[in-house]
Formats: structure tokens, sequence, C-alpha cells
């Protein structure tokens, strides 16, 4: 199993370079876009080109794998005895809001999921060019090199990033008080649009903490490169809005440099610190 990861790691990366080249390939302010169930929540053809793309690759490399991507809309309910036998699980354009906007903050994320375990994922950032990655028990990395969290530090000395996209029922009013308590006492605050991206910044230290502090509309897809990537590189993960245990059918995730700044940081959010 172990030579077995860091090929599904190695695969994952190139597998989302190609939807990296197809978000660049399109990239424009003036995208066609259409929205799915929520006016929110969009689609592009970068999106569904992406998925594509990155599907090829990890069929050439896998044949017999199953593919799970975000744009084959199979309900989470349904996914739950793949994540036990083994599948892909695709998201080729994670931050497709900010994306239709020309905003820099968006990524494609690919992971291989098995015995209910996130064992190797990629994150990649065609803007910028960055990509992370980890396999379990073989640690994480950044551009090809060796990646861990900084040091822990308390929340007054962190960068925090926070993310909302949902705010029907109650859920702005939830994110304004809550980062309202966050903003002060941290050192700052950043709302990058991504939740994949940000949790790749924690994991290389360009923060030390994410959440996401009001309900959230998130998918496996979205949870599982995040997940291996963080928590290879030394760092933890919860869910996003408790900072319960992370459980596949939840829809937001959070993630920090140490449980100790997670718990604070949850603390602070609810005013109870």
């Amino acid at each position: 199993m172990p030579d077995d990861l860091e090929k599904r790691r190695a695969v994952a990366e190139e597998a989302t370079r190609p939807a990296g080249v197809i978000h660049l390939k399109y990239l424009s302010s003036t995208i066609d876009y259409e929205a799915k169930t929520d006016p929110r929540d969009v689609l592009t053809k970068a999106d569904v080109e992406g998925q594509d793309a990155a599907k090829a690759v990890l069929r050439a490399a896998f044949p017999d794998d199953t593919l799970i991507g975000e744009e084959d809309g199979i309900p989470t309910a349904d996914l739950m005895q793949l994540f036990e036998t083994g599948c892909w699980l695709i998201d080729p354009l994670d931050g497709t809001q900010s994306y239709v906007h020309s905003f820099p903050a968006f990524t494609a994320g690919i992971a291989w999921v098995q015995g209910g375990v996130s064992l190797a994922g990629a994150i990649y950032d065609a803007v910028q060019d960055d990509m992370w990655s980890a396999a379990r028990g073989h640690g994480a990395f950044w551009d090809g090199e060796p990646m861990r969290v900084p040091p822990g530090k308390p929340l007054k000395d962190c960068m925090v990033g926070l993310h909302i996209r949902e705010v029907e029922n109650g859920a702005a009013e939830v994110f304004l008080r809550t980062t309202g308590n966050v903003v002060m006492k941290s050192h700052g605050i950043r709302i990058l649009g991504c939740p994949m991206l940000s949790m790749a910044y924690v994991a290389c230290g360009r923060m030390d903490a994410f959440a996401m502090l009001s309900p959230a509309k998130l998918g496996p897809w979205d949870l599982a490169p995040s997940l291996v990537v963080l928590e290879e590189a030394g760092g933890v993960v919860a869910e996003g809005v408790s900072g319960n245990p992370l459980q596949w059918a939840d829809r937001a995730i959070s993630g920090a440099t140490t449980k100790a700044l997670l718990d604070e940081l949850y603390a602070v959010a609810r005013a109870e610190a």
C-alpha cells in the first residue's frame, strides 16, 4: 500500500494540472456561467472540461478505479459505500464564484479515498503554479518540496482565513457575529472565497487557521484533498461550523496548525474566550 499511495499522490498532481490549463484558457470576467440550485453556486465550461481532463489522466493511470466528479451530480448519501471500497474524488474548479469574476483564488483538487479515509491527493493553483500534495504516511509537499505547518501560535498572533457564501436562514448573521469576535482577537483575517486554497495556505504557513463559522454546502470532493494535505503537513482538521471531528456528510471544514489554536479560535468565535 505505501508504494501505491505515493503513486496515487503523483497521479493526483498530474491530473490537477490539465484542469489548471483549462482554468487559464477560459479565465475572463466575461465568461458565461449558469447557476445551479443556488444562484451563488455557478457552473462554467471550465468546470466541465476541467473535470473531463482530470478524469482522463486518472483513467489512464488507474483504469479500474471509480471516478467521482463534483459535476457528476451524485448525492453524498450514495457515495458512502464507495468511500469504503475506494474512489477518486474530483473537484475540477473550487472557487468558481471567484473564477467568473476573474478573481485569482481558485483551485483544482483531487483525492483518493478508501477505507473511509482520504489517503492521497493534490491541490493545484494554476494562476500561481502552486502545487500541494500528500500521501497518507508519506508527508505533504509544496511544489515538490517537503512541507510542514509552522509552530503553533496563540490566536492573537495568527492570520485566520474565513469563508462565507451561503447567506440564507440566518447564515449571514452567524458569520458576521463570529467573524467580529475573531477579528478582534486575532492578528488579522483574510477571505479568499476558496476553502481548498485556504486550507492549502494553512498547510504551507501562509495562514495559521481557517474556519467557516456559519452553515455551508461543501461536498466530499471539497473536503478530501484538503484533509489529507493539511493532516500530512502536521496540521489538524475539523468540521467547519462546530469544530467537531469531521465526517464525510459534513458540509463545512476548518483547519489549523495545532488543535490548541483551533480550539481557541472556536472559543473566541462563540464568545467563550
